[in-house]
């Protein structure tokens, strides 16, 4: 089998624990020691990785996204745009649902988040602190 099938057949085990994957690593390890092989096997992995840190990019949006579903429902995310971000609604959609800006997903940066916790515990006050009367 050749080292590429052999990375490839890696794959399902990814992220556990199976001692069948360690032996099978250290076995492909021991076999193919040319610089050219190092390169592919290293390759593999860095290609593993950034597979890992895209999958858990997208876990991140869709956590803000369930997080934040059930108070759109509620309040106005044109208004949270707006008054908190000084932002468009559109803006804030892109960043809750991660969708394609000038090639990258968008994301909010620390800040926004800290911005976006800070603007829902406001409105959350404003919303608490409310009593209507005649």
């Amino acid at each position: 089998m050749a080292l590429r099938e052999e990375l490839l057949s890696l794959k399902p085990m990814l992220g556990t624990d199976a001692p069948e994957f360690y032996d099978k690593v250290k076995s492909i390890a021991a076999r193919y020691t040319s610089e050219e092989d190092k390169k592919e096997i290293a390759d593999f992995i860095a290609g593993r990785l950034e597979e890992a840190d895209r999958k858990i990019d997208r876990l991140e949006e869709n956590a803000i996204k369930l997080q934040m579903q059930e108070v759109a429902d509620i309040i106005s995310l044109s208004y949270l745009a707006k008054r908190y971000f000084n932002k468009s609604r559109s803006w804030l959609y892109q960043r809750m649902n991660g969708n394609i800006v000038n090639g990258k997903p968008a994301r909010f940066t620390s800040d926004e988040l800290a911005t976006l916790n800070r603007a829902l515990k406001d409105i959350s006050e404003k919303l608490g602190s409310l009593s209507v009367s005649y």
